[in-house]
Formats: structure tokens, C-alpha cells, sequence
């Protein structure tokens, strides 16, 4: 949260309308293998993937909307996640958390095997030094994205619905325990040496007095599983609801593959139709989803015309207007 308060102070003005802008430029983050801005699984943004044309689209597209060269690109995004990385490294250096020793003997592990190739000894030595650099990187660094994407979404969109949709931090619980929620039944007591039951943590709710109005989901994407525990939390919702007050359900995401956002946007509670529903799903940017895919948008545009898929700044307004500061 540090990291995007630091951001935010020196950001300028923040509307609904730019709001898409300054998620892009601290969660949105370089696929280094396709060069191209990560909007879809790796393996199919390379060049040659299913996804390759529609991945060179979009970032074209970004760029032309920022008025800024592709190579320019990197700069300007993933900033939180420099942001964490640059504060981690900080705290090994001064913990002295990296072992030189074991750097050492992993460094010339990979100049052996890189002598054994055939390259000479000096250009071995400098390719094991960044192969190791490489590697750390990947193996601690990588899982800390997810951390960092997830509650870095989730973070972003409470600062919004405070600066742009004005409402009070009081009415906005994060990540709080659905038994924490107005309108919701609470935990009963643990006996001691029971375990913890596991229950549904809501991205964002907004409460008023004892009312829960809103529960937020923030997926970046939506990987095959997400529909499962979107089904497992709806039927939790639902079952320890007790108030008689409409509760709307909403999901804010930046997917881009149109096949996953149609079996969201076509959801219904009942078996068939895939147990679970958002009364609204709200894309980062629905223009440049639109224009990315070009046709293939037309598969989607149904729930456009009906208002259940809208972007992001609808979200901000329709919050504001709801539940803002009169």
C-alpha cells in the first residue's frame, strides 16, 4: 500500500475517466519473452501463439493512447511491483540474506557446464554470473508477483472508490471475513484446539450501518478454477446472509480472453448455469478490450447493450452516486 500512496501523491489528478490509466501503469507488466504488454497466458503471447496478434494489438494500441514508443513502455508500467521488488532487495541487503558462498558454488556449477559446451572459460564466467542473477530472480521474485497482483488490485481499487468515488474509508472493509460483514451471520466460538474454519475473505465490500450493499470481487484474470470458487463463495454468501436488503455482486477484471468473460457475464445460480452471479462485471478499459479483438468482441457485445459488462469508470460512478460524500 506504501508504494501506490507514494505513487498516488505525485499522480496528478485521478478521475473515473483516467482511473484504467493509473491501474495499467502500477499492475500491468512486460511479457519478457514476447516483449509485449502481459495481458494473456504466457506460452500463448509468443510469437507464433494464439494469442500473439491480439497481445502486438493491445500494446499498440496502449501505446498509441499514451502517445509513447513500444520501447518506452516498460518505464512507464509495473510500477508497484518494481516498487516491492526494490524494497525486498533493500531488506536482503541489509539482513544479508543472500548467501555468497552458495551463489559462489552455484555460479561455478554453471561455468562448468558451460566449459563443458565448448565457450571459453572468461565468456563462461559472465554468462553463469547472470544465469544465477537470472534464476534467483525467477524462482524468488516470480511467486511474489501473484501476491503482489492480487492485493495490489484489491489495494488500488479501495484507493479509488476513496478519491474518485468519495466514499468514506469507514464504509469500505478489505479483505475483512464475511462473518465480519453487516448483514451477515456471525462465526460462532471455537472451542479450544478446534481449528479454524476456513470462510470467504470479499475483496471489497461496502457497508452502511448494519447493511452490507456490495460485495467487490477484483480477479486480474481468470484462470479455469476461478469459476469454482466464484460458486463456492456465492453459495457462502448466500447461505449466511441474514439481511433482507439486496446484496449486489460485482466482479472488476482485466481478462482478455473473450471465451472466459462470456461464461462469467452468462453465469446464474442452478447447476446448469454455473451456480454463482455477478449482477455486473466491469472490465479496466471495455474500449480497448473492443478494440483489441476487433469482431471477435461482438461475441460479448450482447451483455454490453444490456449493461451487465461495463467498464470501469461506470463502477466508479455508479459508487460514488450510491454511496458517496453528498
Amino acid at each position: 500500500m506504501r508504494v501506490l500512496e507514494e505513487y498516488f501523491a505525485g499522480a496528478g489528478e485521478v478521475n473515473e475517466a483516467n482511473a484504467w490509466e493509473h491501474i495499467y501503469r502500477c499492475l500491468l507488466w512486460m511479457n519478457v519473452g514476447a516483449g509485449l504488454a502481459h495481458i494473456y497466458d504466457s506460452n500463448h503471447m509468443q510469437s507464433g501463439g494464439v494469442f500473439h496478434a491480439r497481445a502486438v494489438r493491445f500494446t499498440e494500441l496502449l501505446c498509441k493512447r499514451w502517445n509513447i514508443s513500444q520501447k518506452e513502455l516498460p518505464a512507464r508500467i509495473d510500477i508497484l511491483f518494481k516498487g516491492c521488488v526494490a524494497e525486498l532487495k533493500r531488506r536482503e541487503e541489509e539482513d544479508g540474506e543472500i548467501d555468497s558462498e552458495t551463489e559462489s558454488e552455484l555460479i561455478s556449477a554453471i561455468q562448468a557446464q558451460l566449459r563443458g559446451e565448448g565457450i571459453k572459460d572468461d565468456r563462461a564466467l559472465v554468462l553463469a554470473r547472470m544465469i544465477e542473477v537470472q534464476s534467483r530472480d525467477f524462482f524468488t521474485l516470480g511467486n511474489k508477483r501473484k501476491n503482489a497482483l492480487g492485493e495490489g488490485f484489491e489495494d488500488l481499487l479501495l484507493i479509488l472508490l476513496q478519491r474518485v468515488s468519495q466514499i468514506p474509508l469507514e464504509k469500505l472493509p478489505l479483505r475483512t471475513p464475511v462473518s465480519g460483514l453487516p448483514g451477515f451471520r456471525r462465526a460462532p466460538p471455537r472451542n479450544k484446539g478446534d481449528p479454524r474454519k476456513r470462510e470467504p475473505h470479499p475483496d471489497i465490500a461496502i457497508v452502511e450501518g448494519d447493511v452490507t450493499h456490495v460485495i467487490a470481487t477484483a480477479k486480474w484474470s481468470m484462470r479455469q478454477d476461478r469459476e469454482t470458487q466464484f460458486q463456492s463463495e456465492y453459495n457462502s454468501f448466500q447461505m449466511n446472509k441474514t439481511q433482507t436488503t439486496e446484496l449486489t455482486y460485482a466482479l472488476i477484471t482485466n481478462e482478455f480472453d473473450i471465451a472466459r468473460l462470456k461464461n462469467v457475464v452468462n453465469a446464474e445460480p442452478g447447476r446448469d448455469r454455473g451456480g454463482y452471479i455477478f449482477h455486473n462485471v466491469y472490465h479496466i478499459c471495455l474500449p480497448l478490450l473492443r478494440e483489441t479483438h476487433g469482431d471477435r468482441f461482438k461475441e460479448i457485445e450482447p451483455w454490453v447493450g444490456t449493461g451487465k459488462l461495463r467498464s470501469l469508470d461506470s463502477f466508479l460512478v455508479e459508487m460514488r452516486g450510491r454511496f458517496g460524500k453528498q
